[in-house]
Protein backbone atom coordinates (compact mmCIF):
# COMPACT_ATOMS: atom_id res chain seq x y z
CA UNK A 1 0.00 0.00 0.00
CA UNK A 2 1.40 3.47 -0.42
CA UNK A 3 2.04 6.04 1.97
CA UNK A 4 -0.69 8.68 2.55
CA UNK A 5 -0.19 12.10 1.01
CA UNK A 6 2.13 14.43 3.29
CA UNK A 7 -1.34 17.01 3.82
CA UNK A 8 -3.66 13.52 5.20
CA UNK A 9 -1.08 12.41 7.81
CA UNK A 10 -1.52 14.31 11.03
CA UNK A 11 -0.31 12.53 14.36
CA UNK A 12 -1.07 14.02 17.70
CA UNK A 13 0.79 12.24 20.95
CA UNK A 14 -1.42 11.17 23.81
CA UNK A 15 0.64 9.54 26.30
CA UNK A 16 2.18 6.43 27.22
CA UNK A 17 5.15 5.30 29.35
CA UNK A 18 8.65 6.44 29.16
CA UNK A 19 11.00 3.13 29.28
CA UNK A 20 14.20 5.07 30.19
CA UNK A 21 12.69 6.28 33.63
CA UNK A 22 13.27 2.90 35.82
CA UNK A 23 12.21 2.09 39.05
CA UNK A 24 13.51 3.52 42.61
CA UNK A 25 15.24 1.63 45.32
CA UNK A 26 17.81 2.83 47.76
CA UNK A 27 21.43 3.19 47.83
CA UNK A 28 24.67 5.15 48.31
CA UNK A 29 28.17 4.87 46.71
CA UNK A 30 29.68 6.95 43.95
CA UNK A 31 33.22 7.91 46.13
CA UNK A 32 36.19 9.23 45.00
CA UNK A 33 35.60 10.11 41.52
CA UNK A 34 38.43 12.29 39.30
CA UNK A 35 37.15 15.53 38.09
CA UNK A 36 36.32 13.56 34.53
CA UNK A 37 34.72 10.46 36.71
CA UNK A 38 31.11 11.45 37.84
CA UNK A 39 30.27 7.73 38.67
CA UNK A 40 32.73 4.92 39.86
CA UNK A 41 30.20 2.70 41.29
CA UNK A 42 27.99 -0.52 40.07
CA UNK A 43 25.33 0.42 37.15
CA UNK A 44 22.65 -0.87 40.09
CA UNK A 45 23.02 2.26 42.09
CA UNK A 46 21.81 4.17 39.16
CA UNK A 47 19.15 1.39 38.29
CA UNK A 48 18.39 0.05 40.95
CA UNK A 49 15.76 -2.50 40.62
CA UNK A 50 14.80 -4.95 43.60
CA UNK A 51 11.65 -6.76 43.05
CA UNK A 52 8.75 -4.66 44.32
CA UNK A 53 10.27 -1.53 44.03
CA UNK A 54 8.26 0.93 42.40
CA UNK A 55 7.28 4.61 41.00
CA UNK A 56 5.44 7.34 39.59
CA UNK A 57 6.08 9.29 37.16
CA UNK A 58 4.03 13.05 35.88
CA UNK A 59 4.27 13.18 32.34
CA UNK A 60 3.52 17.04 30.55
CA UNK A 61 3.29 16.82 27.06
CA UNK A 62 2.80 20.06 25.34
CA UNK A 63 2.26 20.62 21.35
CA UNK A 64 1.47 24.00 20.09
CA UNK A 65 -0.07 25.79 22.73
CA UNK A 66 -1.94 22.79 24.10
CA UNK A 67 -0.74 20.84 27.19
CA UNK A 68 -2.04 17.60 28.85
CA UNK A 69 -0.26 16.10 31.80
CA UNK A 70 -1.06 12.47 32.54
CA UNK A 71 1.11 9.83 34.59
CA UNK A 72 2.10 6.32 35.03
CA UNK A 73 3.69 3.34 37.19
CA UNK A 74 6.86 1.58 36.64
CA UNK A 75 7.04 -1.45 39.00
CA UNK A 76 9.76 -3.79 39.61
CA UNK A 77 8.00 -7.30 39.03
CA UNK A 78 10.59 -9.92 39.32
CA UNK A 79 14.30 -10.48 39.54
CA UNK A 80 16.44 -13.32 37.94
CA UNK A 81 19.25 -15.61 38.80
CA UNK A 82 21.38 -14.32 35.30
CA UNK A 83 20.92 -10.84 36.60
CA UNK A 84 17.32 -10.18 34.13
CA UNK A 85 14.65 -8.18 35.53
CA UNK A 86 11.26 -7.06 34.68
CA UNK A 87 10.14 -3.46 34.77
CA UNK A 88 6.02 -2.93 34.68
CA UNK A 89 4.62 -0.22 33.25
CA UNK A 90 1.07 1.11 34.06
CA UNK A 91 -0.58 4.43 32.44
CA UNK A 92 -3.41 6.21 34.28
CA UNK A 93 -5.44 5.40 30.81
CA UNK A 94 -4.47 1.21 31.91
CA UNK A 95 -2.25 1.01 29.18
CA UNK A 96 0.56 -1.87 30.02
CA UNK A 97 3.58 -2.74 29.05
CA UNK A 98 6.72 -4.67 30.51
CA UNK A 99 10.72 -4.54 29.75
CA UNK A 100 13.23 -6.62 30.44
CA UNK A 101 16.49 -6.13 30.95
CA UNK A 102 19.90 -7.29 32.00
CA UNK A 103 22.16 -6.41 34.92
CA UNK A 104 26.12 -6.94 34.14
CA UNK A 105 27.45 -5.24 36.72
CA UNK A 106 28.69 -2.62 34.87
CA UNK A 107 25.91 -1.85 32.38
CA UNK A 108 22.23 -2.28 32.07
CA UNK A 109 20.58 -2.99 28.98
CA UNK A 110 17.08 -3.26 28.05
CA UNK A 111 16.60 -6.55 26.09
CA UNK A 112 12.95 -7.15 25.26
CA UNK A 113 10.10 -5.02 25.83
CA UNK A 114 6.08 -5.93 25.34
CA UNK A 115 3.28 -4.40 24.50
CA UNK A 116 -0.24 -5.01 25.88
CA UNK A 117 1.60 -8.28 27.21
CA UNK A 118 -1.25 -11.23 26.60
CA UNK A 119 -3.95 -8.64 24.97
CA UNK A 120 -5.39 -8.41 21.68
CA UNK A 121 -2.60 -6.45 20.97
CA UNK A 122 0.45 -7.71 22.18
CA UNK A 123 3.38 -6.71 20.55
CA UNK A 124 6.86 -8.15 21.42
CA UNK A 125 10.29 -6.00 20.69
CA UNK A 126 13.26 -8.21 20.98
CA UNK A 127 15.92 -5.39 20.80
CA UNK A 128 18.98 -6.16 18.81
CA UNK A 129 21.32 -3.88 19.55
CA UNK A 130 20.16 -4.09 23.07
CA UNK A 131 19.40 -0.62 24.94
CA UNK A 132 22.05 0.46 27.14
CA UNK A 133 20.33 2.74 30.39
CA UNK A 134 23.44 3.44 31.85
CA UNK A 135 27.50 2.35 32.08
CA UNK A 136 29.84 2.77 34.65
CA UNK A 137 32.23 4.11 35.45
CA UNK A 138 30.62 7.23 34.05
CA UNK A 139 32.88 9.69 32.45
CA UNK A 140 32.18 13.07 31.50
CA UNK A 141 31.77 13.69 27.46
CA UNK A 142 32.06 9.84 27.04
CA UNK A 143 29.27 8.62 24.79
CA UNK A 144 26.96 5.62 24.83
CA UNK A 145 25.89 4.33 21.36
CA UNK A 146 23.46 2.00 21.80
CA UNK A 147 19.94 1.13 20.62
CA UNK A 148 16.62 2.95 21.08
CA UNK A 149 13.33 2.04 21.93
CA UNK A 150 10.26 4.79 22.60
CA UNK A 151 6.46 3.87 22.97
CA UNK A 152 4.23 6.27 22.04
CA UNK A 153 0.30 6.69 21.98
CA UNK A 154 -0.37 8.39 18.79
CA UNK A 155 -3.69 9.55 16.84
CA UNK A 156 -3.25 9.20 12.81
CA UNK A 157 -5.45 10.73 10.66
CA UNK A 158 -5.70 9.61 7.13
CA UNK A 159 -8.16 11.21 4.76
CA UNK A 160 -11.00 11.63 6.22
CA UNK A 161 -10.63 8.84 9.34
CA UNK A 162 -8.15 8.35 12.33
CA UNK A 163 -6.78 5.51 14.72
CA UNK A 164 -5.17 5.88 18.02
CA UNK A 165 -1.97 3.42 18.18
CA UNK A 166 0.09 2.61 20.43
CA UNK A 167 3.83 2.32 18.55
CA UNK A 168 6.89 1.20 19.62
CA UNK A 169 9.82 3.14 17.74
CA UNK A 170 13.28 1.22 17.24
CA UNK A 171 16.13 2.77 16.16
CA UNK A 172 19.85 3.97 17.38
CA UNK A 173 20.70 6.70 20.60
CA UNK A 174 23.17 8.46 21.82
CA UNK A 175 23.72 9.25 25.14
CA UNK A 176 26.49 11.60 26.72
CA UNK A 177 27.13 11.98 30.53
CA UNK A 178 27.69 15.77 31.54
CA UNK A 179 27.76 16.71 34.66
CA UNK A 180 26.89 15.46 38.35
CA UNK A 181 24.34 17.71 40.15
CA UNK A 182 21.04 18.83 41.93
CA UNK A 183 18.05 18.38 39.61
CA UNK A 184 14.59 19.45 40.70
CA UNK A 185 11.05 17.09 39.67
CA UNK A 186 7.99 17.48 40.78
CA UNK A 187 7.97 17.05 44.43
CA UNK A 188 11.52 17.01 45.64
CA UNK A 189 14.85 17.97 44.50
CA UNK A 190 17.38 15.35 43.84
CA UNK A 191 20.98 16.45 45.14
CA UNK A 192 23.36 14.08 43.20
CA UNK A 193 21.92 12.56 40.14
CA UNK A 194 24.10 12.50 36.65
CA UNK A 195 22.56 14.97 33.53
CA UNK A 196 22.98 12.46 30.17
CA UNK A 197 22.39 14.30 26.89
CA UNK A 198 20.22 12.39 24.16
CA UNK A 199 19.78 12.23 20.64
CA UNK A 200 17.90 9.26 19.45
CA UNK A 201 16.42 8.27 16.37
CA UNK A 202 13.59 5.62 15.59
CA UNK A 203 11.47 4.06 13.13
CA UNK A 204 8.44 1.83 12.77
CA UNK A 205 5.90 0.97 9.88
CA UNK A 206 2.15 0.30 10.85
CA UNK A 207 -1.11 -0.37 9.06
CA UNK A 208 -4.01 2.34 9.69
CA UNK A 209 -6.98 2.41 7.53
CA UNK A 210 -5.92 0.13 5.31
CA UNK A 211 -2.88 1.98 4.48
CA UNK A 212 0.83 1.34 5.30
CA UNK A 213 2.34 4.46 7.45
CA UNK A 214 6.19 4.93 7.91
CA UNK A 215 6.64 6.97 10.96
CA UNK A 216 10.02 8.07 12.22
CA UNK A 217 10.96 9.84 15.21
CA UNK A 218 13.80 12.38 16.35
CA UNK A 219 14.73 12.97 19.68
CA UNK A 220 16.89 15.35 21.69
CA UNK A 221 16.92 16.69 25.17
CA UNK A 222 18.25 15.90 28.72
CA UNK A 223 17.16 12.60 31.59
CA UNK A 224 18.97 12.58 34.90
CA UNK A 225 19.44 9.16 37.21
CA UNK A 226 19.78 10.07 40.68
CA UNK A 227 22.57 8.44 42.35
CA UNK A 228 20.44 5.24 44.36
CA UNK A 229 17.37 6.17 42.92
CA UNK A 230 17.55 6.04 39.23
CA UNK A 231 15.48 7.69 36.68
CA UNK A 232 13.87 10.83 38.03
CA UNK A 233 13.59 13.49 35.16
CA UNK A 234 12.97 13.62 31.30
CA UNK A 235 13.34 16.74 29.62
CA UNK A 236 12.88 15.74 25.77
CA UNK A 237 11.36 17.00 22.60
CA UNK A 238 9.94 14.51 19.87
CA UNK A 239 9.39 15.02 16.29
CA UNK A 240 7.34 12.64 14.83
CA UNK A 241 6.92 12.56 11.05
CA UNK A 242 4.47 10.64 8.86
CA UNK A 243 5.94 11.46 4.84
CA UNK A 244 6.36 15.10 4.61
CA UNK A 245 4.17 15.55 7.51
CA UNK A 246 5.54 16.07 10.78
CA UNK A 247 4.15 17.00 14.85
CA UNK A 248 6.74 18.32 17.55
CA UNK A 249 6.08 17.60 21.13
CA UNK A 250 8.01 18.15 24.29
CA UNK A 251 7.73 16.01 27.40
CA UNK A 252 8.68 16.79 30.49
CA UNK A 253 8.44 13.82 32.96
CA UNK A 254 9.27 13.70 36.71
CA UNK A 255 9.58 11.16 39.33
CA UNK A 256 6.78 11.92 42.04
CA UNK A 257 6.80 11.94 45.50
CA UNK A 258 9.43 12.26 48.61
CA UNK A 259 12.93 10.73 47.61
CA UNK A 260 13.43 7.49 48.95
CA UNK A 261 15.34 7.16 52.51
CA UNK A 262 19.06 6.87 51.48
Amino acid sequence: MANPRPDTARCTITVLALLLALPLACGGGGEGESADELFIGSASELVPHETGRSARFRVTARQGGDARVSSFTATVTGNAADGSFTTRYVSESGAVAEGTARDLGDEIQVVRFVNDPGGAGEDVVVLDPPVGVVRTPVIAGEPIETGFLRTLELEIRVGSGSERRTIAFTGSARRVPRERGSVRVADATYDDAIRYAVEARGDARIPVLGQSVDLRVEVTGDEWFAIGVGGVREDLEVIVHAGDAQATLTFVTEREGAPPDG
